[in-house]
Parts: structure tokens; sequence; C-alpha cells
């Protein structure tokens, strides 16, 4: 066979699995941004909420609803989805999350603790509607 015939047929190959590849690559990024729109539809269908029940300070209001996110954290940090100005709160107090169908309370090494109905938190906790959450001198109960 002629050695140019030959040549020729070899860079047409390469040129195949050029094309494979970046086809086989391009799929893998659809089915991605996909993935990642259920998610975010997901996430936006999550519903939930924090209510002030009782806040020594004043501040915030009682009555006050914040909605919770899939992913809510709560204490002084400016970071905080939930800032409370408390003294007795840490900066990054509790993680409320939401995993597996249900709401996760966590608390996050706070030096006051945490209380999940009127008991000290010691471990992950799933909450539920009409649980009620003191942290610092700040009630919250859950609503679903």
């Amino acid at each position: 066979m002629d050695p140019l015939i030959v040549l020729f047929l070899l860079r047409l190959l390469a040129a195949a699995l050029l094309l494979g590849f970046l086809g086989v690559f391009a799929w893998l990024i659809y089915q991605d941004l996909r993935l990642s729109r259920a998610v975010l539809a997901m996430q936006q269908q999550v519903s939930g909420g924090l209510r002030v029940v009782k806040c020594e300070s004043g501040q915030p209001a009682v009555d006050t609803v914040y909605p919770l996110r899939p992913l809510t954290s709560i204490g002084r940090a400016k970071s905080s989805t939930i800032l409370l100005d408390d003294g007795y709160v840490s900066s990054e107090h509790v993680l409320i999350t939401y995993r597996y169908g249900q709401w996760w309370l966590e608390d996050l090494g706070s030096r006051n603790g945490t209380l999940l109905n009127g008991a000290p938190l010691v471990e992950t906790a799933v909450v539920s509607a009409g649980d009620i959450i003191t942290i610092g001198g700040t009630e919250f109960k859950v609503e679903t």
C-alpha cells in the first residue's frame, strides 16, 4: 500500500477520534447542566421557615419569619443566613440543612449550646413543624 494513503487514513482516523472525543465531552457537559437545572428546581420547591416566638434582646422582632433555605446558618457572623446579635450566640452557632426529604439541625460546637424543644442538642437531629429551637435568648418555631 502506498505510504501516502496510509498516512491519509491515519489522519482520518485521528480526526474521527478527535471528533468523537469532543462529542462525548459535549454530551457530558449537557448532562451536567441538565442535572444542575433539576437540582436547582428541587431546591426552589423546598419550603419552610423559622418564626421568632421569643427574643430577649428585641432583635429580631417576635413573629418575624425567616425562610429556610436548603443550607441555613444561624449565628453572629455577617456571612450567616440568619444573623443574631446576641452575646450568647457563637459566630457560627447552628446549621439547618435539608437532606433526604427532612430538615436537620446541627450545633456547630457553640459555647452555650442549642436547645431543641427545651433539651440540649447533643448530636444532629431531625426537626419538624412545631419544634422550638432556642439559640441564646431567641426561640424559633419551625414551620413547614
